[in-house]
Order: structure tokens, then sequence, then C-alpha cells
């Protein structure tokens, strides 16, 4: 139950961050995309300890309740939550720098950005990531380093965010 296991949390804790660090020692904003909230938690968790002035921006899908926000349709899975997952409830948000909600027809273009652009076809929480960054790129100085949690790829989401019928179906949206 990746929602209320805190080995969700511990996963991203003991494996993920300490792997981040490991090749840039010292990253200005790590962005990492709010589901379950076990790699949020994880890596907020462990940069708090061991290297607390990098900024985590959590992303979170808009319409998702995971940071008391109003619940509203969405239709992109892997980001955002319906319900609070019990691991939220453990989450310092003070430790938060700022939390971002990305239109899910933000995610779809960035989406097909990334695949237009580099041949790579990307999930929705990476294009909710991506999204992210480059909405708050106006914050960035130079010498900046920036992560950004890449979790999932697009081969679960042809159908879906790939697929230009049920984008213009849900959406409204003609995507190339």
């Amino acid at each position: 139950n990746q929602y209320a296991n805190t080995d969700n949390i511990n996963a991203h804790y003991f494996t993920t961050a300490p792997e981040i660090l490991e090749d840039f020692p010292a990253p200005t904003y790590v962005f990492v995309g709010a589901g379950t909230t076990g790699t949020l938690n994880g890596i907020v968790k462990y940069f708090n300890e061991f290297c607390p002035l990098t900024k985590i921006i959590a992303v979170d899908a808009a319409g998702s309740v995971t940071f008391s926000k109003p619940a509203s349709p969405r239709h992109i899975p892997g980001i955002g939550t319906s319900r609070v997952p019990e691991i939220a409830t453990l989450l310092d948000k003070s430790l938060l720098h700022d939390v971002l909600w990305i239109s899910e027809i933000d995610t779809i273009r960035m989406c097909h950005r990334i695949l237009n652009e580099y041949s790579v076809p990307m999930g929705g929480s990476t294009g909710s990531v991506v999204a992210g960054i480059i909405a708050y790129a106006g914050k960035f100085k130079a010498g900046d380093t920036i992560i950004g949690i890449s979790p999932d790829f697009g081969g679960k989401y042809l159908d879906t965010i790939y697929n230009p019928a049920w984008v213009a179906q849900k959406y409204q949206l003609t995507i190339k």
C-alpha cells in the first residue's frame, strides 16, 4: 500500500536522496512530484538532515487534494490525489520551499514538447515536474543547480497523454 506504507518514504530517504547528493553535492533546487508523497517525504527528510540549504519544491496536479486545495476532476494518473495519502500526513510541510500546482493541459503540452524536441516520451509526473521547473525559472540565478525528479516514461500514457482523440475529448486541445 504505497499510500500508507512508510517503506515508500524510506526507499527514497535511503536511495533516491543520497544518489542525488552523490552526483550533485549541493543542489540549489530539487523539484519533486507529489503523488503518494513517498518520494517527496523521503527527499525532504534527507535533505533537511544532510543538505538543508537546498530548496525543495513540491509539484502537484491542479485539482489534487494533497496540499489542502479543493478537489477538481483530474484524468492523468501518477501525480496528485483524490484523497490525502496517509503518509502525506507525515510530511513536514514547513520544510518545503514552495508548492506548485500544474494544470493537466500544461502537463500534456510539456510531455509533447519533450517528445517533439528530444524524442523521449515522458509520463504525466515527469511532464508536470518539468512544467513546474519552467514556470519557476524566473527565480533561478546563474550557477544554480536544478534537479527534477523524473519518475515515469510515456509508455503507460499512450492511450491518454499521447492519444490525440483522448486529449481532444478531455481538454478540447489539439496536439501535434
